[in-house]
């Protein structure tokens, strides 16, 4: 199994936007990392997440060692313009989710997860495409409020 996770999830965690869901990222977080199960993202999620923490006041210092932090817990996508350009020439209605999503096949992953399913279900025949929650109770059968 290989992960791959929207920038909004990851925003979701680091600020405990009470709009994602927080908690389950949470779980999904520590589960991959004591299971050893890889967890993807992007290049351009790295500049994405940086920007929102820093315009949310973290800086400097605090700012570096959250991404490495993140870094720590995640692999970073290789890249390369065919995959911005697949993005391009696709049928999605935002362009980054495009991007996104191309990152996440040509890396072989075998779920997306992101906060945004319903911009992302329609395009996404190689991988399956859940929000945090339902990756938690329907493909791991984690039950809220016993296991996380």
């Amino acid at each position: 199994m290989k992960l791959f996770l929207d920038t909004n999830v990851l925003l979701d965690h680091a600020l405990n936007r009470v709009t994602g869901q927080p908690m389950e990222i949470s779980y999904l977080m520590l589960l991959t990392k004591n299971q050893n199960i890889p967890v993807y993202i992007s290049p351009g999620s790295l500049y994405t997440f940086a920007y929102v923490l820093q315009k949310n006041g973290l800086r400097g210092k605090d700012l570096r060692m959250k991404i490495e932090q993140y870094l720590s817990l995640v692999h970073l996508c290789p890249s390369d313009k065919t995959y911005f350009l697949e993005g391009i020439q696709s049928d999605f209605k935002d362009i980054e989710d495009a991007f996104q999503y191309f990152h996440g096949l040509q890396t072989e992953c075998d779920h997306l997860i992101t906060s945004n399913v319903r911009d992302f279900k329609p395009h996404c025949d190689g991988m399956q495409v859940f929000s945090p929650s339902q990756f938690v109770t329907q493909v791991l059968n984690k039950k809220r409020g016993i296991d996380f």
